[in-house]
């Protein structure tokens, strides 16, 4: 599914598009169902300590782990959100996941504006935003541009950012804002508080976006593009992935984690598709690169 001449140029202008209708459901069942094996692991150690009455199995993918931490203690509520974090894709390391990056009508999409040539970037992620509790959202995403998160290495690169809802978003289950046109202004200085984020007094005075999405929609944003998430006031975990590709051969701002090449026209043979590769690069980068300091604040 390529992008319209339209959607490339809205792209280039406002620093953003939504592809609406890109995927289809089924694109994201192998996904939810790996996840949905290692969630009732958790569950099952957390009946078995007492902390919750139920593993919630009957609830939805999109629904369980929420009923999950609403059961939870404020105090095992906290160690349940560094749990979560072990979900992610680079500690996951679930098959399904690795084949989700080469899905023909992603790679398609997005090279309408990365080019033939693709690498997916090691900053990649996926994220079970979990309703907020007691007026706090946990796992906020503060104004930033994703520029600001890479190291300096990066700047001679045009990365796109792809956000990926495994759910339909809006402003109640925390869909993201951005802010259109600031692309010109380059990176704006960011500090580590809160998160990594603009500077308040350097945001710029522009009206947010908010980006209202279905299942299937993508949305493209630059890498210059400031964008937060909001709070998530519904019942059920705002799914999503957050996936970065770049053209082959450019710096992607995280040396010391793992790029693979997921797309190549000249030379197909370069595609680095071997699952096992993946873990194998995966777990001794992270562990040859613990203590490093992620972005360039």
């Amino acid at each position: 599914m390529s992008l319209t001449q339209a959607q490339i140029d809205h792209y280039r202008e406002k620093g953003f598009v939504i592809v609406e209708g890109a995927l289809k459901d089924e694109d994201f069942h192998a996904v939810e169902h790996d996840y949905d094996v290692l969630i009732n692991q958790k569950a099952q150690q957390l009946l078995d300590e007492g902390h919750i009455q139920s593993t919630h199995a009957d609830k939805p993918f999109s629904h369980r782990l929420a009923a999950i931490a609403n059961e939870l203690s404020d105090e095992v509520y906290n160690d349940f959100k560094r749990i979560t974090s072990t979900l992610d894709i680079m500690k996951a390391r679930v098959k399904p996941m690795f084949e989700f990056f080469f899905n023909p009508h992603l790679l398609s999409a997005v090279e309408s504006i990365v080019g033939p040539e693709i690498t997916l970037s090691p900053i990649q992620h996926i994220r079970p935003y979990l309703p907020s509790r007691s007026d706090k959202q946990p796992m906020q995403v503060p104004w930033h541009q994703d520029q600001g998160v890479t190291k300096e290495e990066a700047d001679i690169s045009e990365i796109l950012t792809v956000w990926i809802p495994l759910v339909d978003v809006d402003p109640n289950t925390g869909c993201l804002q951005v802010l259109p046109g600031v692309v010109p202004m380059g990176l704006l200085d960011h500090e580590p508080e809160g998160g990594t984020r603009i500077k308040p007094d350097l945001m710029p005075n522009i009206k947010a976006h908010e980006c209202i999405m279905k299942r299937g929609d993508l949305l493209f944003i630059s890498a210059y593009t400031p964008h937060r998430g909001q709070a998530n006031q519904t019942d059920k975990v705002r799914w999503s992935m957050d996936l970065r590709f770049q053209k082959t051969g450019t710096p992607t701002g995280r040396p010391f984690w793992p790029e693979f090449v997921v797309q190549s026209k000249e030379d197909p043979s370069s595609v680095q598709d071997d699952f096992d590769q993946w873990c194998t690069r995966w777990v001794t980068d992270l562990k040859s690169a613990k203590g490093t300091r992620l972005h360039r604040v």
